[in-house]
């Protein structure tokens, strides 16, 4: 049994990596033929995503990554674990930063999922929730976590600084883009870059940014890949989904700004 789990592993591993059309593939025939088929799918998928959420998560926290050194446990959570002999501060720091790690991969996979779903809702080319959830559920477990993964190792690694000084320019030239655009004249806190320090790139920094290059294009061609076969997109309707998730940025970050100005936030 165990010789059969490692081997689905590593056939989902060089699935994700040579055959990514078969890592997405859902057999539509073969499933949701019922409502009952449905419940069940829709349960083994959030089985898997919950699955590869905690291998995702665990290895993180237990990495640092996350945990605020000057946190402290709450009344009740530390009356709560003290009675079993375990230290309340600790264990709080140590189970928000595995919230917080689990949280953002979730928000991350929820708009995908919505704006995924509402690009093939919007060409009318969707087959059902279940084939939307199917393909964000395996994309996001392997392309985005590794997406994740690599922002991760840029934010905490010393080797790696000037790598991750032009991400963070990268991200304000985009926001100020917009708020250029939209006349809101707000400033961030760092100000707005100079330039974006390309020059100080080490050689592990740009071996980061090329795999952060690679999984996130995995990640939106896999998408691509879901609509054409999950869904039976034509070849343009299939690229109108993905582009309606690779905007969500831009409409979150105009709405975050819009919101401020105007009082809302």
């Amino acid at each position: 049994m165990a010789v059969r789990g490692v081997g689905a592993i590593l056939r989902g591993a060089f699935d994700a990596v040579f055959r990514p059309h078969r890592f997405v593939e859902f057999q539509t025939d073969s499933y949701g033929a019922s409502r009952l088929g449905v419940i069940r799918q829709l349960g083994s998928l959030l089985a898997v995503y919950f699955v590869n959420l905690i291998a995702y998560a665990i290895p993180l926290t237990l990495a640092g990554i996350g945990i605020q050194s000057t946190q402290s446990a709450p009344s009740n959570f530390g009356n709560l674990v003290s009675a079993y002999g375990i230290d309340p501060t600790a264990s709080w720091r140590v189970l928000s930063a595995f919230v917080q790690n689990s949280l953002y991969i979730s928000i991350a996979t929820l708009i995908t999922l919505v704006t995924f779903h509402a690009g093939v809702l919007i060409v009318r080319d969707s087959q059902g929730i279940v084939q939307s959830m199917h393909t964000v559920v395996y994309t996001t477990s392997a392309y985005l976590v590794a997406t994740f993964s690599a922002v991760w190792y840029l934010t905490n690694q010393a080797g790696v600084s000037g790598a991750r000084e032009l991400v963070r320019n990268l991200q304000a030239a985009f926001v100020y883009a917009i708020i250029d655009a939209v006349g809101a004249g707000l400033e961030l806190p760092a100000g707005r870059p100079e330039s974006l320090g390309v020059n100080t790139l080490s050689t592990e920094g740009e071996w980061i940014l090329a795999i952060l290059v690679i999984t996130l294009l995995y990640y939106l061609f896999s998408l691509y890949l879901g609509a054409r076969i999950n869904h039976r997109a034509t070849r343009s309707n299939a690229a109108i989904a993905v582009v309606a998730v690779a905007l969500s940025p831009l409409v979150y970050v105009t709405g975050s700004i819009l919101a401020y100005t105007f009082g809302f936030a």
